[in-house]
């Protein structure tokens, strides 16, 4: 399919993160006296943003900010000790460089992290633009993300996808008119709304877009 902007999520998409934020979430509720928890456990707790990672974890009648707090101090300091590019994804983003596609980065992390990340990884070799859950007034699944960065970059819907691993990526596709691919190989998990296209591996992603 032809488009001309694409618009990646990151962990669970580019960025294989699971197992540094699983150790930052572990040892957050271990100082503070919760129970732990399995790294599938963790998985289904990621994707809607740093705060609701840690209220999930420490139950939502707990959570304080301190506990939020220590959780950023731990995950910034390993934030990059098991992280990495998921195979496949350079060839992907190389491919769409030499197609001209414009390739926008859009997390829920905040945006420092983010910023952390793109640039450790040398993703800003392949994105123009790159923005966390703090971004914006609004975070994935709002659709107001994805309408600000089609404004920035002076392109339309039909011309647009999303790519993500979680139905936050998915619903704020929908509800901006754009089309949408699920990473299934990431750690994210689908409500009603149903994507566009369903990619195995980085490399399906590369033959949908078909470069």
């Amino acid at each position: 399919m032809k488009v001309n902007l694409i618009i990646f999520d990151l962990d669970g998409t580019i960025l294989d993160t699971i197992y540094d934020i699983h150790k930052a979430i572990v040892e957050t509720v271990k100082f503070y006296g919760f129970p732990t928890f399995d790294m599938e456990t963790t998985k289904k707790y990621v994707g809607d943003g740093i705060r609701k990672l840690v209220e999930r974890a420490v139950g939502k009648g707990n959570f304080r900010d301190e506990h939020e707090n220590f959780f950023r101090s731990f995950y910034r300091d390993h934030i990059v000790d098991n992280t990495k590019l998921f195979d496949g994804i350079s060839e992907l983003l190389l491919g769409l460089r030499e197609s001209n596609n414009e390739v926008v980065i859009l997390s829920n992390k905040s945006f420092d992290m983010t910023d952390y990340l793109v640039r450790y990884f040398h993703l800003d070799r392949f994105a123009s633009l790159w923005y966390g859950g703090d971004s914006f007034q609004e975070k994935k699944p709002s659709p107001l993300p994805a309408k600000m960065i089609m404004s920035i970059k002076g392109v339309d819907s039909d011309s647009t996808i999303i790519v993500g691993d979680n139905y936050t990526d998915i619903e704020c596709g929908f509800n901006a008119g754009v089309k949408t691919i699920y990473c299934k190989y990431g750690y994210g998990k689908l409500s009603d709304v149903k994507p566009d296209y369903i990619a195995e591996s980085p490399i399906d992603i590369k033959r949908i877009l078909g470069v």
